[in-house]
């Protein structure tokens, strides 16, 4: 019996040995493995670290005569009287001593001046914080002139004023309303434009999936808006009125449909003409800057830049609306 007793202990403690190296080689096994991680953890911080010191040290190296001049006016140029009524005259504002801190809108702002002094482009050019307070409010309330009115029981008269995130909103909202009539007489008169995306997403509405509304030809690259959705306002007739102040993204609305479809009539004026677009870019302590930066061509390759679009029907009077809906057979 106590040989039997011996060989149960002797297997109780080798059993709690053989455990012990077991852990001892499962914690050894868990310790490399976090080992690892932080080793590839600290290897990817490193090279990120590395890479940022790089792009830093390139940048400045880009820009080294700027940084160099800035800090050379702003901050120990000694006659502070012209760079007060330097600042002044251009940004519209005491400074208060700040000239470092608003050099780059000095620049910004006699740069563009000088763009569109050469270029006669009066598109580029720098807002002043209450300049683009009040363009933006501008925006919100010519939108908002946007209307949608039932001629008759046939033919809806769809308003648009400008392009912008509230036009687009105006159209969701009144999205079922459109689709009830077979007609359409869409008043783009005295729309000046806006955004390209927003009238991109617009146009899309009106032509089959697939059809080309523009091609923004810029320095570094082109891009081709095309309608991304199944035609979903269906019409037997698209009557578009336009005056001479019918411009940009209106302009482009305007090719756009009557390029792809064949059911489209334009009536009015000559458009104003204008086949370029912009790209405003809002900066720091409220300023934005605004520039020139693409040319946009029709689905037939076509740039009305200075040409505008001619009307169908060249029609002037005040009863435009009245005029155009007798055209509708």
């Amino acid at each position: 019996m106590r040989r039997n007793s011996d060989r149960f202990i002797h297997n109780i403690i080798y059993s709690n040995s053989s455990a012990g190296k077991n852990a001892e080689i499962t914690d050894t096994a868990y310790l490399q493995k976090q080992l690892r991680k932080y080793k590839i953890r600290f290897f990817r911080v490193l090279f990120l670290f590395l890479a940022f010191l790089i792009l830093v040290s390139v940048y400045i190296y880009l820009n080294y005569d700027y940084l160099v001049f800035k800090h050379l006016i702003a901050q120990n140029y000694i006659y502070t009287e012209a760079l007060d009524q330097l600042y002044k005259e251009e940004l519209k504002r005491d400074i208060n001593g700040k000239y470092y801190s608003f050099f780059d809108n000095l620049v910004i702002s006699t740069m563009t001046k000088k763009i569109r002094e050469l270029n006669n482009d009066r598109y580029t050019y720098q807002y002043i914080p209450e300049q683009y307070q009040q363009y933006k409010l501008e925006e919100m309330e010519t939108a908002a002139l946007s209307e949608i009115q039932e001629l008759n029981d046939t033919t809806v008269l769809l308003r648009l004023t400008n392009f912008s995130s509230y036009t687009e909103k105006f159209m969701k909202n009144n999205y079922s309303i459109l689709k009830k009539y077979p007609n359409i007489i869409i008043d783009l008169r005295d729309n000046y434009g806006g955004d390209i995306n927003v009238m991109a997403r617009i146009s899309d509405l009106f032509l089959p999936k697939g059809s080309i509304i523009a091609t923004d030809k810029m320095r570094l690259f082109n891009r081709v808006y095309k309608a991304k959705t199944a035609k979903t306002l269906e019409y037997e007739n698209i009557i578009i009125l336009q005056n001479k102040n019918t411009a940009s993204a209106s302009e482009n609305m305007i090719v756009a449909l009557n390029e792809n479809l064949n059911n489209v009539t334009l009536i009015g004026e000559k458009t104003f003409g204008k086949g370029i677009g912009q790209f405003t870019l809002p900066l720091r302590r409220g300023f934005a800057v605004k520039a020139t930066v693409l040319l946009w061509y029709g689905p037939e390759g076509n740039n009305i830049h200075g040409y505008g679009i001619e009307p169908h029907i060249e029609y002037a009077g005040d009863d435009i609306i009245e005029f155009a809906l007798s055209k509708i057979s």
